[in-house]
């Protein structure tokens, strides 16, 4: 039996190995996710501490979050986060700011102090109107009952709210337990969408240079003959800079979950990346793109303030989004890729902006042009899936060549999404006069098929008699 001894020493090496690697590499990172992600489920969105830890950090996530242990307090509207007493996290909750990482106490005072003093949004609330007569009501019951319903015996759908807008008026809307028309809601990914329109409405008031132009980062520029200098907005923004990044959230160590979670600057992590390709060349979606052109628009703006108020008085306000918030990184710099959070409805407001080719309530808020730029492929994507910060079909519905799988259902020919993390969506279909979201804690992507959703939807609201023509170029609709 005396083999059997390197075999046990072996099996406990492996074993210190394993405990070695979850305090060094993974408790941080899980504590500070469970940190902030209970904190803006309890401060933003208004969930019981009990759900905000058993369903937006636990359910149907990694198994080693369980070792995470969470305290709230309620009082400082703070959450702390540790693994058996190793490398503790904070989140701080601030009005108009939403949910930050701090490393201790003291940081947290520090953050508390920089909180900036706004004025509050007026909201603007959207119109409420009768089914179209045309529309099967039974049939819409049925697929809101659905998307609302669990599969089965578990949940793991999750389904927390759906808006329907038709010509822009919610014409149905359901909410599960606890959820309301003004809770925020974390849109993820979907946060991409929205720093598009805020590029937009700098470009249409003049405070940034054409799309084109090289974008201002302090660091490309240090150096004479950087390769990064020659990144463009538009390169950012149609995810072909090139900058090396691993957009796995799986991987506790890829470079999203590092940027979002155990960086003090999501921006300064993303543009000290190294050139992977050229740019302008390959297509790669990731979550870098996104910060670095937060740290751009900061950059644009000049001052702190200035910068910080850049999402409320260029979009929150003009659409009366009051419930809506960005929340920033440590280092203060908006978190472009991930962390706004804004009401069911409130989000459909942007879909809806969309729609009307950058007009609202009669007033032009985008350049001509800017929906279609945002709506058309990127070249690089082989699949032409990818616009510019827009998706221009579902990902995973497309064979290599770009034709569609035989075994997805069509959808309208103008549809575009934006799509974010844990299945949160929001739909738009000029054709059918549609803005749809939907969102939810869904992490298996078999408990919900949103292109079946969206099929349905699409199915029984008529077409349009006259589409309205989108330019896609910019600069030929701002020429013609």
């Amino acid at each position: 039996m005396q083999w059997l001894k390197p075999i046990f020493i072996g099996l406990i090496l492996i074993g210190f190995s394993v405990i070695a690697i979850f305090f060094i590499w993974l408790a941080p990172i899980g504590a500070a996710y469970s940190a902030k992600i209970m904190c803006s489920a309890i401060f933003v969105n208004g969930l019981p501490s009990t759900e905000a830890r058993d369903v937006d950090v636990l359910a149907d996530n990694n198994p080693l979050l369980s070792l995470i242990t969470t305290n709230v307090d309620l009082r400082n509207q703070t959450v702390s986060a540790h693994a058996f007493g190793f490398r503790k996290r904070f989140a701080l909750y601030r009005p108009s700011m939403g949910c930050t990482l701090a490393e201790d106490q003291e940081h947290v005072a520090q953050l508390r102090s920089s909180t900036p003093v706004v004025t509050p949004i007026a909201p603007k609330p959207l119109l409420s109107a009768s089914l179209p007569t045309n529309v099967d009501r039974r049939a819409l019951n049925k697929i809101l009952f659905d998307v609302m319903d669990e599969p089965g015996p578990h949940p793991e759908r999750r389904t927390r709210a759906v808006v329907i807008l038709h010509d822009g008026k919610v014409v149905a809307e359901r909410y599960a337990d606890g959820i309301t028309p003004q809770t925020p809601l974390a849109g993820w990914s979907m946060t991409k969408s929205a720093f598009n329109v805020i590029l937009g409405r700098m470009q249409f008031e003049g405070m940034m240079p054409d799309i084109h132009s090289p974008v201002l980062i302090n660091e490309w520029q240090a150096e004479p003959g950087d390769p990064r200098a020659t990144i463009n907005y538009d390169d950012l923004l149609r995810m072909r800079s090139g900058l090396e990044f691993d957009e796995s959230y799986a991987n506790p160590l890829s470079d999203v979950v590092q940027m979002l979670f155990n960086q003090p600057a999501a921006a300064g992590y993303a543009v000290s990346k190294p050139l992977e390709n050229t740019p302008g060349s390959y297509f790669s979606y990731n979550s870098g793109a996104s910060n670095i052109l937060s740290a751009a628009i900061r950059n644009l703006s000049g001052s702190r303030a200035t910068y910080l108020s850049r999402p409320r008085e260029l979009l929150f306000r003009p659409l009366g989004m009051s419930s809506a918030v960005i929340e920033t990184d440590p280092e203060g710099y908006f978190v472009a890729s991930s962390f706004m959070h804004a009401s069911a409805r409130d989000w459909a407001k942007i879909g809806q902006l969309f729609l009307q080719d950058g007009v609202w309530e009669g007033e032009r808020l985008l350049p001509e042009g800017w929906v279609g730029y945002s709506t058309s492929p990127a070249a690089e994507d082989p699949q032409g899936l990818y616009g510019a910060h827009w998706w221009l079909d579902l990902p995973g519905s497309r064979n290599e060549d770009g034709s569609l799988r035989d075994d997805v259902p069509e959808l309208p020919a103008d549809a575009f999404f934006s799509l974010g993390h844990d299945g949160q969506s929001l739909t738009v279909i000029p054709s059918r006069d549609l803005v749809v979201v939907r969102f939810g804690v869904t992490r298996k992507r078999s408990a919900f098929e949103l292109r079946q959703f969206i099929a349905d939807l699409s199915a029984i609201f008529p077409e349009k008699s006259e589409k309205t023509q989108v330019p896609s170029d910019i600069t030929e609709a701002q020429n013609g």
